[in-house]
């Protein structure tokens, strides 16, 4: 099945939950903002990476490394409670042998989702960037 034709993508664009993420974060009342600061700035600064490695290996013809990596992002938006992000996501692992084309149209649209869910990550926890 293509990318394009997965019916479950059922989250709206930059959706997120981190009610999980909160929770670690919380010593009882307290919010740790040191903690929940380092553990959004991992998954925005890894999942960076992760998506010009994606780009890298559609360019390479590398299918290994997508479906590996899409598999990675899938975990690590499934912990954010990023819904939509991480049913790309898994779409692309599943579909990383789709022709090329396919799977380009697949990273551009994992890439604009990541932006909204990092927009939103933004929007909801200020409390994360500023001191």
């Amino acid at each position: 099945m293509s990318f394009a034709a997965h019916p479950f993508v059922r989250y709206s664009s930059g959706a997120i939950d981190t009610s999980n993420v909160i929770s670690v974060c919380r010593d009882g009342e307290i919010l740790n903002r040191a903690l929940l600061r380092e553990m959004l700035d991992y998954f925005v600064t890894e999942n960076e990476r992760r998506m010009a490695t994606l780009a890298e290996a559609v360019a390479a013809g590398q299918r290994k490394v997508v479906r590996d990596t899409a598999h990675a992002i899938t975990g690590s938006a499934a912990m954010l409670g990023a819904g939509r992000l991480h049913d790309l996501a898994w779409s692309l692992e599943m579909d990383a042998e789709d022709d090329l084309s396919t799977l380009w149209t697949a990273v551009n649209t994992l890439h604009t989702e990541f932006g909204a869910v990092v927009a939103s990550i933004h929007a909801a926890h200020p409390e994360a960037w500023t001191d």
